[in-house]
């Protein structure tokens, strides 16, 4: 027969409870305890029995069960400071272990024991609620290194380079480093990862799927290592957004931003910091379309004006054709009239051969 840990919790239960209520009885009565107080002793003994048997699992199974649940679904950081705090309860209650133990029985048998326990909880819950504020207390200061000027122009950072929120979320970034094109190690501040966090929380759901593709993306690449991805927990006073944040840091760290957002590259450009673009890669690493090459397309949709028709090449470039807007759904010859570059990508234009399929 299989015994369930709820019935062998309640049957130990049951056992400690009565312990604990025959020897209140005993500690209640007189040394030579009467007929009615040897039927007291009895009753509690039944009593704590009867009690043990009832509500053992409440405060044994269940409380165990929810927190395997807690642990499960809590931080490392958050765990370190439960089990920090609970062993300065611990600690206290050891102090306190001393005078309760010399009360009179049952209380400095028990009383020692359940002000541990108590302890324990409350150190556990109070470290668990200020874990911000407990870490910042325990961090080192860290000392300023201020450089001469001329030092500072010769001193260089080589192989890092700080990652966007622009650049996470476009997912493009971790293709890039599979094929060792970039060396070193990519950086991601902490105000970025804050940054996808609070897009990943949003109620807007197009922003909730960006912020959840940019961390599984982050969380993809750390699993890689190659190139290392390192979380930089560090925060720039004096400036309150984002891109402002990460122009004073690569300035602080003289390495490259890594970026999809055009208006951060300009900025950061104009004030001395190299900016690496994926568009820039992925317009110098697509396959060139020229003046006066004939493609064979498929026009998929109807353009804004004088008839036009559009198609897309297989990168996902768009190809605006004259004259073949009443050819949705046929594959076509058409020549290439320019391209033009535009700051998301380029646009095709070109014109039927003869009007011919």
């Amino acid at each position: 027969m299989r015994v369930s840990l709820n019935f062998l919790a309640r049957i130990i239960g049951m056992a400690v409870l009565a312990y604990i209520g025959n020897q209140l009885g005993y500690a209640l009565s007189s040394p030579q305890p009467t007929d009615t107080e040897q039927l007291a002793i009895q009753l509690l003994t039944l009593a704590g029995a009867g009690l043990g048997v009832l509500t053992t699992h409440r405060w044994t199974i269940e409380p165990l069960q929810e927190g395997l649940r807690y642990f499960k679904g809590i931080s490392i950081a958050e765990l370190i400071a439960i089990v920090f705090g609970a062993l300065i309860g611990l600690l206290f209650a050891l102090l306190l272990a001393v005078p309760l133990a010399q009360l009179p029985a049952p209380f400095g048998r028990f009383l020692p024991i359940i002000s541990s326990i108590t302890l324990a909880y409350l150190g556990a819950m109070i470290f668990s609620a200020r874990k911000k504020e407990i870490s910042g207390l325990l961090k080192m200061p860290r000392p300023s290194l201020v450089l001469p000027q001329q030092l500072l122009e010769g001193f260089q950072t080589p192989n890092r380079y700080i990652l966007d929120t622009s650049a996470i979320i476009d997912g493009r970034i971790a293709n890039v480093t599979k094929t060792g094109f970039i060396e070193g190690t990519l950086l991601v501040p902490h105000f970025v990862l804050n940054e996808l966090q609070m897009l990943a929380d949003s109620a807007d759901e197009q922003r909730r799927a960006k912020g959840r593709r940019g961390l599984d993306i982050l969380n993809t690449m750390q699993k890689e290592a190659a190139p290392p991805v390192e979380v930089v927990d560090v925060d720039v006073s004096g400036a309150a957004q984002v891109d402002d944040k990460l122009i004073i840091l690569a300035r602080q760290y003289r390495c490259p931003v890594i970026t999809n957002d055009h208006n951060l590259g300009r900025v950061a450009e104009l004030q001395g910091v190299k900016v690496l673009s994926l568009n820039q890669l992925s317009d110098a690493v697509r396959p060139p379309v020229i003046s006066g090459q004939e493609i064979r397309v498929m026009i998929r949709d109807t353009g804004r004006e004088r008839d036009q028709g559009i198609s897309f090449l297989d990168d996902g470039t768009m190809i605006v054709v004259e004259d073949a807007r009443k050819l949705i759904g046929q594959e076509v010859s058409a020549t290439v009239t320019r391209v033009h570059q535009t700051q998301t990508g380029r646009i095709v234009f070109a014109h039927l051969n003869n009007g011919k399929q």
